[in-house]
């Protein structure tokens, strides 16, 4: 229980933390605000087709990209000072370069560990067409889609932090490893999802200060599942072996 207390209070603990967790709203609410006309411009379509407006859209998404990148690079830093053992509550945004490749690194590798799910299902129901009829299409997406996405969505914290552990991309694609330490901390690693979902909840009620707050409550949420996933994955790293003396070995006097 003081590992949850010390989840929640993680993102609060610095003594800059309301900046900095500003600062993770902004990156958050920026693509929102670029978005906006596109949205409002959408809504009058009856009137005419916005063209100036969706031309905006390459712009939006390049922004968007780029401000989540930034965050999952900063939250990658976070994660990493939790995994070591060093972190006292969030880093300072002083790396941008760095957030931002790293950032994408964890896109990617993200993207790419939910190809086999999406694979896995697309194949089979092209294969159900092809052998039955199109309006069989629906059964693997039924049947296969929510426990392949449910499997994805469970490993995917456990692979993206062994990426950030042993700083090695590869290492979320090392199942067995990854495995094994889910394994050894399953109960921590199955309740930090619990806690996580329940910070997202919690983050709902930043509504209720002018809206825009909700940016703010979200991006702490994001903060406290980094932290509790991080917690949990320590669990299950098996211990460093502790190195036996040579018998043969006589120390100095």
């Amino acid at each position: 229980m003081s590992e949850l207390g010390a989840s929640f209070s993680f993102p609060f603990r610095h003594p800059t933390w309301l900046g900095r967790v500003l600062m993770g709203a902004a990156l958050e609410v920026i693509p929102v605000l670029l978005a906006l006309p596109i949205i409002l411009g959408a809504m009058k379509l009856r009137d005419h087709f916005p063209w100036r407006t969706f031309a905006l859209l390459p712009l939006v998404v390049l922004v968007g990209l780029a401000c989540r990148f930034l965050v999952l690079g900063y939250l990658r830093r976070t994660a990493k000072g939790v995994l070591d053992g060093t972190a006292d509550g969030l880093p300072a945004w002083d790396r941008p370069a760095e957030d931002l490749v790293e950032g994408l690194k964890l896109w990617l590798v993200s993207a790419a560990l939910f190809l086999p799910a999406l694979g896995v299902t697309a194949g089979l129901t092209l294969l159900i067409m092809a052998v039955t009829s199109p309006s069989m299409a629906w059964l693997p997406l039924v049947v296969l889609g929510p426990p392949a996405v449910l499997i994805t969505l469970f490993y995917l914290p456990a692979g993206l932090l062994a990426t950030v552990a042993e700083e090695d991309t590869l290492a979320a694609f090392n199942f067995d490893r990854v495995g094994g330490i889910i394994g050894r901390a399953f109960g921590p690693y199955a309740l930090a999802f619990l806690v996580a979902l329940g910070a997202e909840i919690l983050a709902q009620f930043g509504l209720l200060i002018c809206c825009v707050g909700i940016f703010a409550a979200r991006f702490a949420a994001h903060c406290v599942g980094v932290h509790v996933f991080a917690t949990a994955y320590r669990h299950g790293v098996p211990a460093a072996p502790t190195p036996v003396p040579d018998p043969g070995f006589v120390a100095p006097v």
